[in-house]
């Protein structure tokens, strides 16, 4: 009579994976780059099976939860990822105008050193 071995988990469908992935990846902010991703995984305490799945993602921003969970699917399909949706670039901040003449086509700027406020001199006697 043989005993039998540890059980083994069951193969996560897309579904399974998706709720694995929203109680560890809770509190997760996007977009998030894979470095996010595995760092929020890690401070949760993911298992070593659900450790293994995210370091199949490939290094790129991440919009959701359902893009991270479709880029594994693929990845374990053999599907490329490139099919799968990528989420934008974080937005730019806004560049400050620039200051100064601005220059006009055929002429050349010439910029003055901008003057301080005067000051008044400093004493050379001492005061009492």
């Amino acid at each position: 009579m043989t005993t039998p071995g540890p059980a083994r988990p069951a193969p996560l469908g897309p579904e399974g994976l998706r709720d694995v992935l929203v109680a560890v990846l809770d509190d997760l902010v996007f977009p998030a780059r894979r470095w996010q991703v595995l760092t929020t995984g890690d401070l949760y305490g993911v298992d070593t099976a659900t450790r293994s799945l995210l370091a199949l993602l490939p290094e790129r921003h991440y919009s959701s939860l359902a893009e991270i969970a479709a880029v594994i699917t693929a990845v374990l399909a053999g599907r490329p990822v490139e099919a799968v949706g990528q989420a934008p670039r974080p937005p730019m901040p806004p560049i400050a105008p620039r200051r100064g003449p601005v220059p006009v086509a055929g002429r050349q700027v010439v910029r003055t050193p901008d003057r301080a406020p005067a000051r008044r001199p400093v004493p050379s006697t001492p005061v009492a």
